[in-house]
């Protein structure tokens, strides 16, 4: 697995994040655009998905993102590493 640059802040748009506390490859979180949401992990139903991507998560601040982009993930996304 590549090497993964983690970031703090807010990450340049809306959308499905690999995020997490521990730098945790296996970590996903939606942002809305103001806070991260709970944590999703592959293999969660996607009701519990659903429902995850709905409640802020409590230590926003906690929170390092990166700009890994599987090919082939279930939830649409951006390539974050695509200009334009």
């Amino acid at each position: 697995m590549s090497k993964r640059k983690w970031n703090s802040g807010k990450p340049p748009f809306r959308g499905w994040w690999n995020a997490s506390y521990f730098k945790d490859f296996n970590v996903w979180r939606w942002w809305n655009g103001q806070s991260w949401s709970g944590a999703a992990f592959p293999g969660f139903p996607v009701d519990l998905v659903e429902k995850r991507s709905k409640i802020a998560d409590p230590f926003q601040g906690r929170i390092k993102w990166t700009t890994h982009w599987p090919e082939g993930a279930r939830v649409p996304r951006i390539n974050p590493n695509k200009k334009g």
